[in-house]
């Protein structure tokens, strides 16, 4: 399993340089559509185009306050108003980074109006979100975005290095009788200070734990037990993360049952190489379930799939896959009643690369067709 460090270029030649290579591809797909322009407004594409830079103001909206247009000559633009051209030019270094920034009052929404004056009818333009007569077209952005530049993987890393650290140690300090509602802000305060914004929060304490795949948190108090998933978001980049601790001694079987579960997410991280489907990978889960004995669990909760600047691009299953790219990132997370894992990953031409992991936790060791990993184990406190 590869332990490469990436240290990432953040000039502004080295966030070019990653740009270009997605203008590029945002070019060739144009061509291949026969389309004129592109033009991005989503959160996610924002941050994937201009290499981590924002165009978030509120968090609960899938668009932002700046779009960008590509044109199939390659020249870009970014689209936005008065009141945050100064933020895009001063803190976001839209025009430092190559964007010709073109701005309006707040009140006169001519947004579709900049981009004809550019690429001419809209029809010939590709968006991905409903943009006047604008072809909607993620099915042909999405994909652009799957495999990782080298500063993008380097994000990664940081992003996990830093949850992982943030996430265990903060939660090595949970108390009986705190609330999921305070874990959960405890957990937020912990990753804020790295500049990791929290997307999904999920808190389950004691019998929630098993009642509910996804339990969001609730004022209940813990008394034994409680899981936390983490979604936090860098620079754009999503990864997750699940982590479990108990106090006092776990009932029989429990540890063992972690294990297992792990080992589950294992068989499926090795499984997933570029080039290869990940159904594969998928169906190597479903078989490992039925293996330890817990087949019926492939059934009560997805297994996870790719992710990127999404927390998953799409949930693999039998109705629907895809073939890995190089430098992809994956996060699986399977489930066996009261035990959950989940670190995310990239999958190299050298193995995969381990994005969260244990820093603080202990650990269970475990090797797969040659390639050994270091997983987190349930954290005991007296």
């Amino acid at each position: 399993m590869s332990n490469s460090q990436y240290v990432e270029d953040t000039s502004i030649a080295g966030r070019q340089q990653e740009i270009e290579i997605k203008v590029g591809r945002i070019v060739r797909m144009l061509e291949e559509e026969g389309l004129d322009g592109l033009y991005l407004s989503k959160q996610s594409n924002f941050a994937w185009i201009t290499a981590g830079s924002s165009n978030i103001v509120t968090m609960c909206t899938e668009s932002g306050v700046a779009s960008i247009l590509v044109t199939r000559s390659g020249e870009t633009y970014a689209i936005t108003d008065a009141v945050e051209e100064p933020r895009m030019k001063e803190e976001q270094l839209l025009e430092e980074l190559g964007f010709k920034v073109l701005s309006q009052a707040w009140y006169e929404q001519k947004n579709q109006a900049f981009v004809e004056n550019i690429v001419g009818s809209l029809e010939k333009v590709g968006s991905d979100v409903p943009f006047g007569a604008a072809r909607v077209i993620p099915e042909k952005i999405n994909p652009l975005r799957y495999s990782l530049t080298y500063n993008e993987i380097c994000r990664y890393q940081f992003l996990g290095d830093h949850m992982s650290k943030s996430l265990e140690t903060y939660l090595t300090t949970l108390k009986p009788g705190m609330s999921e509602y305070e874990i959960a802000g405890g957990v937020a305060s912990a990753i804020w200070p790295d500049g990791i914004d929290q997307v999904l929060f999920l808190v389950a304490s004691d019998e929630r734990i098993l009642k509910h795949r996804h339990a969001i948190p609730t004022g209940k108090k813990v008394r034994k037990s409680v899981m936390v998933s983490c979604n936090g978001r860098y620079k754009g980049l999503i990864t997750t993360t699940t982590r479990m601790v108990h106090f006092g001694q776990p009932p029989a079987g429990l540890l063992e049952q972690f294990r297992v579960t792990a080992e589950v997410e294992n068989r499926m991280i090795e499984a997933t190489k570029p080039g290869v489907d990940d159904l594969v990978a998928h169906m190597v889960g479903k078989q490992a379930y039925a293996d330890f004995g817990y087949g019926e669990m492939y059934y009560k909760h997805h297994q996870g799939g790719p992710q990127g600047y999404y927390n998953r691009n799409y949930l693999v299953s039998e109705a629907t896959h895809g073939i890995v790219q190089v430098n992809q990132g994956y996060c699986y997370n399977p489930v066996i009643d009261d035990t959950k894992v989940e670190d995310a990953f990239i999958a190299t031409e050298n193995g995969p690369l381990m994005i969260t992991k244990p820093v603080v936790f202990p650990t269970i060791t475990s090797t797969v067709n040659g390639v050994t990993f270091v997983r987190p184990n349930m954290l005991v406190l007296d």
